[in-house]
């Protein structure tokens, strides 16, 4: 695993935080961080609805409806990228949801591939003036109820294998992508997920700590040597700095009609990427390129 500049101070332990009386998947919910805005991922919990896709057996109809909706949303593309990006924006919703509630010390009660299910809607975003429309994957848990965890990353690197290995197999040969691949965008989504909830909530470095375990173990598909972590900072203003999250895996994003190789891609190298996060993180701070 990269872990690449200050490691900062030691973070707090989620498994050392207790719940008394854990909230419902409910309350929960309403609380839940939205940081990908309208592609954020709901929460809900109760009945499977009819057009949910079941994570224990996945229908081959709306996994094949769901793969063409993504292949749709590019130009030019192929099944290797519908499979990738279905996957890969899946995961995330499923992580993002896990990472949230694991770094408060909470799981579902029942976390596994018969008691989750996903839901696809429209997501409609506006960003600086311009706005568009694409889909976004909401979760269905089987029980309401939370419960502690008192280790998030064995709950984590237990429950991932388990609960995306019918989707895997499915795609495999549908979809022409090895076993290997399309793990590394299961990984990819852990460490994205938990990053993005950790920066949310003051405490990147423990959730990089979670997801650096689950992804060091040699005995879990989620093993990857690139996907890790990194700091960029600015040589013109050391004071401005982030932690990234590297790829393992890749979504097939250059293959697509004028794509191009994403900023963290696996495939991109250090230099490249680095200047290319420099420029956001110019962007994002108000700074002119240098």
């Amino acid at each position: 695993m990269m872990r690449q500049g200050p490691a900062g101070s030691r973070s707090r332990n989620a498994a050392t935080q207790v719940h008394p009386a854990c909230p419902d998947v409910a309350t929960w919910a309403a609380r839940l961080p939205r940081l990908r805005d309208a592609y954020s991922a709901h929460l809900h919990a109760g009945t499977t609805p009819r057009e949910a896709l079941r994570l224990d057996a996945p229908d081959t109809g709306l996994v094949e409806a769901w793969l063409t909706a993504e292949a749709q949303a590019q130009k030019g593309a192929d099944d290797k990228l519908a499979a990738a990006y279905l996957l890969g924006r899946i995961a995330f919703a499923v992580c993002e949801v896990l990472a949230a509630l694991a770094l408060e010390g909470l799981q579902p009660a029942r976390l596994a591939p018969d008691a989750v299910a996903l839901t696809a809607r429209r997501a409609l975003w506006h960003l600086d003036g311009q706005s568009g429309e694409g889909r976004a994957y909401d979760i269905v848990l089987a029980e309401a109820r939370l419960v502690p965890c008192s280790a998030p990353s064995a709950v984590l690197g237990a429950a991932l294998p388990e609960l995306f290995a019918p989707l895997v197999r499915h795609l495999v040969p549908r979809a022409g992508l090895s076993r290997g691949a399309l793990w590394r965008l299961v990984g990819d989504a852990l460490s994205g997920a938990l990053l993005l909830q950790g920066k949310h909530a003051g405490r990147a470095e423990e959730a990089m700590e979670i997801a650096d375990a689950v992804l060091r173990d040699r005995e879990s598909p989620l093993h990857s040597r690139q996907t890790g972590f990194f700091r960029v900072d600015l040589p013109e203003r050391p004071d401005i700095a982030e932690w990234f999250r590297a790829r393992g895996g890749c979504c097939r994003y250059y293959t697509t009609e004028g794509g191009a190789y994403c900023s963290t891609c696996v495939l991109r190298d250090s230099k490249s990427r680095e200047a290319l996060l420099r420029a956001h993180l110019r962007r994002k701070h108000g700074l002119e390129e240098t």
